[in-house]
């Protein structure tokens, strides 16, 4: 079965990038699309090249690339949201509710949908009464949503401390790999610190992108403070490096007697320790030993 075509589009104000169907469009990153959601037709703007994969969730719907028309609709709701916001923070105070700023609003390209982003301190204000006054004035369905850190951050955008463009800004998939916290951080044997932080104030995405790969070779590495043997040589573990499949051993009492040891020169010497070569020569075996479906006729 063929894999769809999908593509990453970053919507304004829906946080993390949204994995959409790029089917037939020749899309390039930067191109402006106009995207089919639940909530209405929004334009996007193309985050990553398209290409066939399995979707990791149910992708959104490109409609079309941005017509001049759909330029000028945009153009007249950006304005639009400007107004909500204003008239939402008088009615905010009309209505005596405190605690609470408006800090965006969104409006699909048929002006039938309003999402009004906005902080609060503590708990969720009651904005009933704001909602209420903003779909008399305008005609249209008004909804809240909080704003979080990270929200903005993906929303706004730029480049992280490793020089690329935030992960959750380009890749729908950034926060759907489960939480990221400094646990995380601690297994990969990363000390917690300001420079594993995003933009947003969290752990980086990042760190949960990675962290199957570090898992997966502590799995196959010796745990530290163990005895391991290297021909005539006796040593303990003292540290990892997953990039270079190998450990950091100590052979004798001063530091200049540390030594980085590949899995591969210890499993030789070692029970249960696997290096990472081992996975390839047992695919390669299974590979070899199931040999080739002839190829179908096309007759």
């Amino acid at each position: 079965m063929r894999l769809p075509r999908l593509v990453d589009v970053r919507i304004p104000g829906m946080g993390v990038a949204k994995l959409c169907y790029a089917r037939d469009l020749d899309l390039r990153v930067g191109y402006k699309v106009v995207v089919e959601t639940g909530d209405g037709d929004f334009v996007g703007r193309v985050a990553l090249t398209p290409r066939r994969r399995e979707p990791y969730m149910p992708p959104y719907d490109i409609l079309r690339i941005v017509t001049p028309e759909d330029e000028r609709e945009e153009d007249a709701n950006r304005e639009l949201g400007r107004e909500i916001r204003t008239e939402a923070q008088k009615l905010a105070r009309d209505h005596r509710v405190k605690g609470v700023a408006f800090i965006g609003c969104d409006v699909s390209l048929d002006g039938y949908y309003v999402e009004v982003k906005y902080e609060a301190e503590g708990g969720g204000p009651n904005l009933e009464a704001v909602q209420e006054g903003l779909e008399r004035r305008y005609d249209a369905r008004v909804v809240f949503r909080r704003f979080t850190f990270v929200d903005r951050a993906s929303d706004s955008g730029g480049c992280d401390t490793c020089g690329v463009p935030l992960c959750c800004a380009t890749w729908s998939g950034a926060r759907s790999m489960g939480p990221v916290n400094v646990r995380l951080a601690r297994q990969q044997g990363v000390t917690p610190n300001e420079k594993i932080l995003g933009n947003c104030g969290e752990v980086k995405c990042c760190m949960r992108y990675e962290h199957d790969a570090y898992k997966e070779f502590k799995e196959r590495a010796p745990f530290k403070n163990t005895v391991v043997k290297l021909g005539e040589r006796e040593g303990q573990v003292v540290d990892y490096s997953m990039v270079k499949d190998s450990v950091l051993v100590q052979f004798g009492q001063k530091r200049s007697d540390r030594e980085m040891v590949s899995l591969n020169n210890l499993a030789a010497h070692n029970d249960g320790i696997v290096p990472a070569d081992a996975f390839d020569e047992i695919d390669g075996e299974e590979r070899a030993g199931e040999g080739h479906a002839p190829a179908p006729s096309d007759s």
